[in-house]
């Protein structure tokens, strides 16, 4: 039998149910103020083929601007094509943006996170801009929190948010260029031909000629790693062609025909080389087309030692001469005050014994 008490108390108890019932319900939704979840901007991947423009700007004027062409992404400050995977990333981790957490509308605090509109040089935020279906979306994107997430803004509005993944775009132009020049092996070069400073050259099937006579090698393997030149080959920035003289040259042909002249320009501390590909076998004659389509009329600056590996001085490649024995010194000449007396008699010695002319009369 139930008592009046209990029935009391199973009725708070029940009272109390509800309650926590109807808070679970305004956590999961019920409750405009609850942290909003999904992604940050309206971009899914689905969308990202019609994006043809993406700016990215920092409050001290920095700015790069990437626009899709037909065929390509192109970097609109420097006119040369872009490094298309690292645009690519950028789109998808763009379209990926969760939001974790929601974060301050307060202006004033905007900078502790990174969040403030990116104008002027005391700001730190980046701005994006992305540019698809004739509209343009807007995001501000402060610092990075921990590992994985960053604080984030969307454009015009006040509250920002913790969201991952994190990312970091860069508005340095350069940063987005596809770098990659040349990347000839080694071992598919047969000859090179330089023109530096000094003697002419030609490195062939591993030897270098001609060598001065008496002279030699410092290293063995200077011939391979001339030939290597090529490898990897990749700008530090690039720029229109100009008419500055070459200060150096280097032709590199391949065992397939393919011929590759180098010219080197110096400014100064900075140095550039041009890029012109003929071919000597008519099977090479379209990748010739294709090199000179993609790199002809551009100059690009290179690190300072990738230039210097091009285009080194026979005198770097041999031994140093030996170093000049100093000169025998010359024995001093004696004058005749110092040299001893040639009288065949000498006035008498005066001593124990002897006697002086004086002393005889």
């Amino acid at each position: 039998m139930i008592r009046p008490g209990q029935v009391l108390s199973l009725a708070v108890a029940g009272v109390a149910l509800v309650g926590v019932g109807a808070w679970l319900l305004s956590r999961h939704g019920g409750d405009s103020n609850a942290e909003p979840t999904g992604t940050v901007l309206p971009l899914k991947q689905a969308d990202l083929n019609a994006v043809t423009r993406l700016r990215i700007f920092k409050g001290d004027g920095s700015h790069v601007t990437l626009t899709r062409d037909t065929s390509r992404w192109v970097v609109t400050e420097r006119g040369y094509g872009a490094d298309t995977g690292q645009v690519r990333k950028l789109l998808l981790d763009l379209s990926a943006l969760q939001i974790e957490e929601q974060k301050t509308s307060d202006p004033a605090l905007y900078s502790k996170l990174g969040v403030e509109d990116p104008h002027g040089p005391q700001t730190t935020s980046t701005g994006v801009e992305i540019d698809l279906n004739a509209r343009t979306l807007g995001l501000i994107v402060g610092k990075t929190s921990g590992t994985g997430s960053v604080y984030v803004r969307l454009a015009g509005t006040t509250q920002s948010l913790l969201a991952t993944p994190q990312l970091t775009p860069d508005a340095d132009p350069r940063h987005w260029l596809d770098r990659t020049i040349l990347d000839i092996p080694a071992e598919q070069v047969d000859e090179v031909d330089v023109k530096a400073t000094g003697p002419e050259y030609t490195v062939k099937h591993g030897a270098v000629s001609p060598i001065p006579k008496g002279r030699e090698l410092a290293d063995p393997g200077a011939p391979q790693a001339q030939a290597g030149a090529l490898v990897g080959l990749q700008l530090d920035d690039v720029r229109k062609a100009t008419a500055h003289a070459p200060a150096a040259q280097a032709t590199f042909h391949t065992s397939d025909g393919l011929i590759l002249t180098l010219a080197g320009i110096q400014e100064g501390e900075t140095r550039y080389i041009t890029v012109a590909a003929t071919a000597s076998a008519p099977a090479q004659q379209p990748r010739a087309q294709e090199l000179n389509a993609r790199l002809a009329g551009w100059e690009f600056e290179l690190p300072g030692y990738r230039y210097d590996t091009l285009f080194r001085p026979l005198e770097q490649l041999l031994k140093p001469l030996p170093a000049p024995k100093p000169a025998a010194a010359a024995k001093p000449a004696h004058s005749a005050a110092s040299a001893p007396s040639a009288l065949p008699f000498g006035p008498p010695t005066q001593g124990p014994g002897k006697i002086t002319p004086q002393q005889s009369h």
